[in-house]
């Protein structure tokens, strides 16, 4: 059985007629030892109060740990998503610019073939004015000559 301070308090002896006891002395005892008695219940009772409040911001925390935990999972798969999305982004955007680049790359050429086949053209356009150009001129020279014969 507990003992509590109440009971020490009214805790009595027998006394002996020989080699009794005080009853004075053991009475302020008890009271002295029910008083030490009171302030360990009361700080035990402060100390089990302390203890369950500890235990209840434990559990805050563990309950704030797991959310920024479970945030923290989320923000990785998040990143990881995003990530994935520029790659796959990037990797179009270089593809669509690689393309439009072979694109203006071929249309250069061609433009550049057209060019050259304009340049053949012209040259062939050129050689040719210049060789009925000489011919006319052998030509009028042959007709001046025969004319300078002709009045002579």
């Amino acid at each position: 059985m507990d003992l509590t301070p109440l009971d020490i308090r009214n805790q009595k002896f027998s006394v002996k007629k020989l080699g009794g006891v005080d009853v004075d002395e053991v009475q302020a005892f008890l009271n002295q030892v029910a008083t030490s008695f009171e302030q360990i219940l009361a700080e035990r009772a402060d100390l089990l109060k302390t203890i369950n409040n500890d235990k209840k911001t434990v559990e805050d925390y563990r309950r704030i740990e797991k959310t920024i935990g479970d945030a923290v999972v989320t923000m990785q798969k998040v990143i990881e998503e995003k990530r994935t999305q520029a790659t796959k982004e990037a990797e179009l955007i270089i593809a669509e610019a690689k393309a439009k680049a072979e694109k203006e790359v071929d249309a250069i050429r061609s433009r550049a073939t057209d060019l050259r086949t304009e340049i053949d053209r012209l040259k062939q356009t050129k050689t040719s004015y210049f060789s009925k150009l000489r011919n006319l001129m052998r030509t009028q020279a042959d007709l001046l000559d025969n004319l300078e014969n002709e009045e002579a």
